[in-house]
């Protein structure tokens, strides 16, 4: 397995990132195990190396969609250039000594030179720098730094834009670049900003813009903030200030080996109106604050716009979810609608159902009534038949009496002739013993013969 290529702070551990870049456990910078060597860097041959002439044109614009040198000379003098400048005034005034290390078509050496700076850029490619001193008639140095006869202790600024992370070994260059700095010079820095602890797979899962970042083969080393503050704090540039960059993907940074002094907009100006060419970058720079502003009020606008978008989007959420509504509550409506009309129709049948129940309620009550005074004159012929039995009773009980008197009376009558029976039983056994005797006899041929006589009898 081979060994993986160690950082540019010299720490040989490196976790796994992705296919082409190793993370420094150290630093946390990324480093690229594909990149180009420090002879591959270098320009011998302008038509087949890799930082030669194709490289501003088919490499730009077929692998990753930029525009070519020419164009770039346009349009990055009035934004990128320009904004650059502006960063560098708000530190160093002209006629200040500037080297620019990988000054492409040279437009912001251009700027700087118009400003009054005495400014020089730098590029590896022979027909580049022919290109730059066309285009913008400056002056340009040819190949690394470090083969320049720049004297020590010279400059005032060193600017890196978009350079540092193609050097394969920053430390030494920068660490050369120091010498020809003066005590108080600075590095003015533009390069990608890694966001730091994010791995590649949450990258790719963001679809983060930085991923555009990771093209191995040139970029060899790509800081996060507190890796490219460790830079230079390694190099003695203890007073790191980050800037704004003019792209949300890089860090734009200063850094020094004393405190910085920001200059107020009146000393910026004095400089620039001494002479026509700076008055026209002072005319440029109030444009790019004109536009900033405009920026900042079409930002204002358009985040207005996006939460509007957003409220409508929520509205229009809101509505469709209230027209689903509507449409459920309106088949409900519809539903309860039919159930209406079946419970109205059924309503109409109970209700002539109910008449019909009236009508023959009505008639049960006619009956009904009927019933109550026939039961009511029943009452009354019961109350009467009632007084006329508690009166039979009365009666009876009036005749019971009489006849247990009658029957008390019989009973004595019975008694009586029994009595009476019995004293004419014996009365009849007396007289039947008269009538056996002689005296009897003698009365019966008596009252016969009387009776012949005609005489009365008793």
């Amino acid at each position: 397995m081979t060994a993986l290529k160690a950082c540019w702070c010299g720490n040989p551990q490196q976790l796994p990132f992705c296919e082409d870049y190793s993370l420094c456990s150290a630093c946390g910078t990324l480093v690229s195990q594909a990149g180009l060597t420090a002879e591959q860097i270098s320009v011998q041959n302008d038509s087949e190396d890799f930082y030669g002439k194709e490289y501003w044109f088919s490499h730009q614009t077929e692998h990753y969609g930029f525009p070519d040198i020419r164009q770039r000379a346009r349009q990055d003098l009035p934004e990128r250039c320009l904004h650059w400048l502006q960063t560098l005034l708000k530190y160093k005034l002209p006629p200040a000594k500037v080297l620019e290390l990988g000054s492409a078509h040279g437009g912001f050496v251009a700027l700087a030179r118009w400003s009054g700076f005495d400014a020089v850029g730098l590029e590896l490619s022979p027909w580049v720098v022919e290109f730059a001193r066309q285009s913008f008639d400056i002056p340009m140095l040819l190949g690394s730094v470090e083969t320049q006869q720049i004297p020590q202790n010279s400059l005032d600024a060193i600017v890196l834009y978009d350079v540092l992370e193609h050097l394969p070994d920053p430390l030494a260059t920068l660490n050369y670049c120091i010498s020809l700095l003066k005590e108080d010079g600075i590095f003015v820095v533009q390069m990608p900003d890694y966001p730091e602890e994010k791995s590649h797979a949450e990258l790719v899962a963001e679809q983060h813009p930085f991923l555009q970042m990771l093209t191995a083969i040139e970029h060899l080393y790509l800081f996060t903030r507190h890796s490219a503050q460790f830079l230079f704090e390694k190099l003695g540039f203890n007073v790191i200030q980050f800037e704004s960059p003019f792209f949300a993907t890089d860090m734009f940074l200063v850094a020094s080996r004393q405190p910085l002094t920001v200059h107020a907009t009146e000393a910026i100006d004095e400089h620039l109106l001494q002479c026509p060419s700076g008055r026209l970058i002072r005319a440029l720079l109030d444009g790019k604050e004109l536009q900033m502003q405009l920026q900042t009020r079409l930002q204002a606008v358009e985040a207005d716009r996006g939460e509007a978008f957003v409220i409508a989007q929520r509205f229009g959420s809101d509505i469709q979810i209230l027209n689903q509504e509507v449409q459920k509550r309106q088949a409900q409506l519809d539903e309860s609608q039919t159930q209406l009309y079946d419970t109205q129709r059924k309503l109409a049948e109970e209700q002539n159902h109910h008449q019909q129940t009236q009508s023959h309620l009505a008639t049960t009550q006619a009956r009904l009534s009927a019933a109550q005074t026939a039961i009511d004159q029943l009452q009354q012929n019961l109350q009467y038949t009632q007084a006329q039995l508690l009166q039979t009773q009365k009666e009876l009980q009036h005749q019971h009496t009489r006849f247990q008197r009658v029957r008390d009376r019989v009973q004595k009558q019975k008694a009586k002739i029994a009595a009476l029976r019995l004293e004419l039983s014996i009365h009849q056994s007396e007289i039947a013993a008269i009538k056996t005797s002689k005296f009897w006899k003698l009365r019966s041929v008596w009252f016969q013969f009387k009776k012949r006589l005609g005489l009365p009898t008793d």
